[in-house]
């Protein structure tokens, strides 16, 4: 580990950490906030249920306009002032679901998190920003330490939501408050990006579908995308509705919830570091580790929305968070792999809008849960994901350059 990169990038880092915990934060502190806070008391269990999956949809629904939003303003201001804007704009979130927690009205909530959406997914242009700084020779060890901040910030996110919660429902938006003041402030002083071109500043709210009708021309990028789409609203189903079941049927508390969470990151963590390369020493082809790996997160899933105990669902959550990443990768992989150097960048923009547009259908999914039993919704996660083999067995192998 490069400690002279932590400290001499420490706001980038910081920016790619609060990126991760802004989204993970939230989760165990909304099953808790519409459970039990006074905030929810005038309404009913299906009106709550409701609200919970409003609560849910405007990060994405934000984060889906606001990713074309900052990808512009960074053309037109340069990195390093979109993300102090961008970390601005969080702290605003932030004082918005604070505040109304301590005057007791949704509304202000519900605009603290489409604020918050609005201006997530500063980690891409952090990233860009440090691999910019540092020399060619640094920038793998660079990647390689922002993909251990993301691991962090995935297990510390809901961990420190899940426990400051259980004290204080306002404590977790506190602490992501000052964080995000403190980085703009960080960013603001820091020095990188000074020679970037800039271009006149230009938005166009379509450009997020924009990203989609390209594929018209490239129907090779369908059967992964196809896939990774499936893969990712059945995972974001499950994500969502578990931690609801934990809370409901097993009694889990906030803290209980965060920490619960954070064995979901365990299962991430060692899926990146000894589970996929086991498996792509065996299953070379991308197409049949995806399938493969499909099928063992999918099935994991569905078992999961059996009326399992709490002992169980905590393993099967670890195997399933763990199995999640080889899919994950196999299928950006061979997306990436679909198209030329000069277009990776769009490829990387469709997951993350796909991603945006998953998330917005996970939540939705909870206004059901009056009407459907949430294991039986888990199942339908679990089914979605294996759906996606069919796609991923459509996948073409990547070209084979050209002998020399």
């Amino acid at each position: 580990m490069n400690v002279g990169l932590f400290r001499s990038h420490a706001a980038l880092f910081l920016a790619v950490f609060l990126d991760i915990l802004s989204f993970g934060l939230m989760y165990p502190l909304i099953v808790g906030l519409f459970a039990t806070s006074p905030l929810v008391a005038p309404y009913s269990p299906a009106m709550r249920d409701t609200l919970m999956s409003l609560a849910f949809s405007l990060f994405p629904i934000g984060a889906f306009f606001g990713s074309s939003l900052l990808g512009d303003l960074s053309d037109a201001f340069g990195r390093r002032k979109t993300l102090v804007v961008c970390m601005a704009g969080l702290a605003v979130g932030y004082g918005l679901m604070w505040l109304a927690l301590e005057v007791s009205l949704l509304w202000l909530f519900f605009a603290g998190r489409l604020v918050a959406g609005l201006m997530s997914g500063t980690s891409p242009i952090a990233q860009a920003s440090m691999v910019d700084a540092v020399a060619p020779a640094e920038r793998g060890a660079a990647m390689a330490q922002v993909t251990l901040v993301n691991t962090v910030g995935l297990m510390a996110g809901p961990a420190i939501g899940g426990v400051l919660g259980h004290f204080d429902l306002r404590l977790p938006l506190a602490f992501a408050l000052v964080l995000c003041i403190y980085n703009a402030v960080l960013l603001a002083r820091a020095r990188f990006d000074a020679e970037t071109r800039l271009r006149a500043f230009h938005f166009d709210w379509r450009q997020p579908f924009l990203l989609f009708a390209r594929l018209k021309d490239r129907p090779q990028v369908v059967p992964p995308l196809a896939a990774f789409f499936l893969f990712q609203l059945g995972f974001l189903i499950y994500y969502t509705l578990i931690l609801i079941i934990m809370q409901r049927q097993h009694g889990f508390t906030t803290a209980d919830v965060g920490l619960f969470s954070v064995g979901m990151g365990i299962g991430f963590t060692c899926g990146s570091a000894l589970l996929y390369g086991w498996i792509s020493a065996r299953l070379p082809r991308e197409r049949d580790m995806a399938a493969v790996s499909l099928a063992g997160c999918g099935g994991l899933i569905v078992l999961a929305g059996l009326p399992l105990p709490a002992v169980a669902q905590v393993a099967l959550a670890v195997a399933i968070c763990c199995i999640n990443v080889v899919a994950f990768i196999s299928l950006l992989s061979a997306m990436s792999g679909a198209v030329d150097e000069t277009e990776r960048g769009w490829v990387l923009g469709l997951s993350s809008a796909s991603i945006a547009l998953c998330v917005l259908g996970s939540g939705l999914l909870t206004s059901l849960l009056s009407l459907v039993p949430a294991g039986a919704l888990v199942a339908v996660g679990g089914l979605a994901v294996l759906a996606g083999i069919a796609p991923a067995l459509r996948m073409a192998p990547p070209p084979v350059p050209d002998a020399a």
